[in-house]
């Protein structure tokens, strides 16, 4: 015969090891610090704080299962719960046994929900929180009977609704007169026995054990690949977007007062990108939360994070983007609206934060890999979220999964409603160490890639056509040109403007050349030499080296530096007419050249040209440690460590500490003798009954009385 449960701690020392690992899994808190025995578990388990944070976790059948339980009466059967919901036993029990396992409910025939929810869940399901004046249950259904034949129709219109009703007029006379509403201040209400018999003693009218199936047109492509071909596009043009990241150095964005980037800059940023927005605030989101971009307070810049990054291939530079925004706790896509007290939400702040959004957004994720040929509506992903996380508001929901679209799309994870092949690697990846995943999605990114293409054709009308996906040599082409077009082929076109403008940023042209005649098929196109020779020739030359910083140039090119007024900042003090040095950094003064409409260029001590991408010192990630926290407590060990100590401890392994002596008296309803210090060092022993240990607080009862007192754990001492 099997022994009766009769506590949650006789019911977790029933769970075989895997259970417990799934219960310390799922609600981490309770593992930190690792309780010292089953006993000590059960009663962190039934705190309230715990057990409230455990809500957040159910879903839709689960949530309706507790709301149940709070409204039957304690110790009711699997059958009467599951009248309660409009359902049937074997249909709830997977609910209920995962109920179970998250130690929220316990009993086999006779349920019990914990305390803290029973007493907390004041008006579950839109039920009125009961009182002592409350009808009985033979008399509220009596009324209800009683006001069939005149109220029929308000009747069912009130059963399904929330208790409280507005209205003055000659229906709600009526219900009054009925029994079926009273007063409740300047409103009415219907009693919960009155509202139970309304609903014929059910608490839900339905019962949504399984998830919606995502709705939507099926996924179907033209041309065969093109998808495929698509999301690759989209997450090498994420790349190019993180790129102007090295920008920063000459140009550094600001930082507001309250942290994050002016939306003027974010505009601007974009704009000079040639990408939309939202596309362009994604990658320099998710680079922020990889630690590759950072402030010092008042301008934005590249951390030491980024020198490392730039160095790796393209297909593992995008993983970590990629798993940065995956594992992230930010939205991009709510940047520049508002948030509830009205201010507008900057990017790289505080403010696009959302506690729980990494949980939902991988739960979206999951879900679109379980319907690979669906291309889901936005309303049937907000529903199916809706689902999974019931206690969320629906328009929480509604801007998360948006969000989700958006910026899964700008970095090729998403095609509508449906995952990309590189969104279909993702999902595994989420569960997987950070090595592991960066790995899978390389990977993914390089099995689905065109070879890359080191060979350009060029023409005589100023167009340059890179036959395929550009390899990372020939990047610099796309600061020098225009894009006509992408497809199979990249097209570019050089003119007077974009050269004038790569001129102004630094660029050299002879290094273009260079690179040019090496790549070309046939010879660069003398027009092609003219133009840039010609507009380099008329921007002029300065060199800025490391050296302490010195700056050589024609004499009348630095007298034309040193007559500008951009260039007051930088103090320049001539040792030669060619030379001449500053206090300022070199990219400060690269900077200044260029604002003076020059064209300087970055060279080493040895006066060949370097790169110009600058080495940095700035330490990764946000400033704010709030702003890289996880979303709640982790197990610190594994769960199946944990699970071997705890059980250690309840066979006697370990002496228990008085916390956890109270907490096994707390779970067991035993009393205990209890000894508290009071003021003169003197200990006063009480015969007392432990009730609830939170925020270093005992609450118990003195035994034999019906008062409750509260003392501090640390005036407490067990014999």
């Amino acid at each position: 015969m099997t022994a009766v449960i009769r506590s949650l701690a006789d019911s977790l020392r029933r769970f075989g090891d895997d259970r417990l690992e799934a219960l310390l899994v799922a609600r981490p808190d309770l593992a930190s610090p690792l309780p010292r025995g089953i006993g000590p578990l059960a009663a962190r388990a039934g705190g309230s704080t715990s057990a409230r944070r455990a809500l957040d976790s159910l879903t839709l059948p689960e949530l309706h299962l507790v709301e149940a339980l709070a409204v039957l009466e304690d110790g009711s059967s699997p059958a009467a719960l599951a009248a309660a919901v409009s359902s049937d036993p074997a249909t709830i029990a997977p609910s209920l046994e995962r109920l179970i396992t998250l130690a929220i409910v316990w009993g086999e025939d006779e349920l019990h929900l914990l305390r803290p929810l029973r007493d907390g869940l004041r008006t579950p399901a839109g039920l009125a929180a009961a009182t002592a004046a409350d009808p009985v249950a033979e008399e509220a259904a009596r009324r209800v009977e009683a006001a069939r034949d005149g109220l029929g129709p308000a009747l069912d219109a009130l059963a399904w609704g929330p208790s409280a009703v507005t209205g003055s007029g000659k229906l709600a006379a009526a219900l009054r007169r009925a029994g079926i509403v009273e007063p409740d201040g300047e409103s009415l209400h219907i009693p919960r026995s009155v509202h139970l018999a309304l609903r014929d003693g059910r608490v839900r009218r339905s019962h949504t054990a399984q998830r919606p199936v995502l709705e939507g047109p099926e996924v179907a492509e033209r041309i065969p690949g093109s998808r495929t071909a698509q999301a690759v596009e989209r997450a090498f043009e994420a790349l190019r977007l993180l790129g102007t990241v090295r920008g920063f150095d000459e140009d550094p964005p600001g930082v507001l007062k309250r942290g994050g980037l002016p939306q003027r800059d974010l505009r601007r940023l974009a704009e000079r990108a040639g990408a939309p927005l939202l596309d362009h605030a994604t990658v320099l989101q998710s680079a922020w939360q990889a630690g590759l971009i950072g402030h010092d307070g008042q301008e934005w810049h590249p951390t030491r994070d980024w020198d490392v990054h730039r160095m790796l291939p393209p297909s593992q530079r995008w993983a970590e983007l990629v798993l940065a925004w995956a594992r992230g706790h930010h939205l991009a896509a709510v940047v520049g609206t508002p948030d509830s007290s009205g201010t507008g939400r900057s990017l790289l702040s505080d403010l696009t934060r959302r506690d729980g959004v990494r949980t939902r957004r991988g739960s979206l994720l999951r879900l679109l890999r379980t319907s690979p040929g669906v291309d889901a509506t936005e309303d049937s992903l907000v529903t199916a979220l809706a689902w999974a996380f019931p206690l969320v508001p629906s328009e929480v929901l509604r801007e998360e999964t948006s969000a989700l679209l958006v910026e899964g799309r700008a970095l090729g994870v998403l095609d509508g409603g449906s995952l990309t092949v590189l969104g279909q690697a993702l999902v595994p990846a989420l569960d997987e160490d950070i090595t592991t995943a960066d790995a899978r999605l390389a990977a993914a990114l390089e099995e689905v890639a065109p070879a890359p293409v080191e060979e350009v054709l060029l023409d005589a009308d100023l167009t340059a056509v890179i036959p395929g996906r550009p390899a990372e040599r020939l990047l610099p082409l796309l600061d020098w040109t225009e894009v006509v077009s992408r497809g199979g082929a990249l097209t570019l076109r050089f003119s007077a403007a974009t050269v004038r403008r790569a001129l102004g940023d630094g660029r050299d042209a002879e290094a273009l050349l260079a690179l040019l005649e090496d790549v070309s098929r046939s010879p660069v196109p003398q027009a092609l030499t003219y133009l840039l020779r010609d507009e380099q020739r008329r921007h002029g030359r300065v060199q800025v080296s490391r050296a302490s910083t010195v700056l050589t140039a024609e004499p009348e090119v630095l007298d034309l530096l040193q007559a500008a007024s951009e260039a007051v900042p930088l103090g320049l003090h001539r040792l030669a007419p060619t030379v001449a040095v500053t206090l300022s950094d070199p990219g400060f003064a690269l900077q200044i050249a260029r604002q003076a409409g020059l064209s300087p260029q970055a060279v080493g001590p040895d006066g060949k040209p370097v790169s110009e991408e600058l080495s940095h010192s700035l330490r990764p990630g946000p400033i704010d440690p709030d702003l890289v926290t996880v979303e709640g407590p982790e197990l610190r060990i594994p769960a199946a460590e944990a699970v071997a100590r705890i059980r250690d401890a309840e066979e006697g392994g370990t002496d228990l500490s008085v916390t956890d002596r109270l907490l096994d008296a707390i779970a067991r309803s035993t009393a205990i003798p209890l000894g508290i210090v009071d003021g003169q060092g003197g200990v006063v022993v009480k015969q007392a009954l432990p009730l609830s240990l939170e925020g270093g607080r005992l609450r118990a009862r003195e035994a034999g009385s019906q008062e409750e007192f509260t003392v501090l754990v640390h005036r407490v001492t067990l014999g």
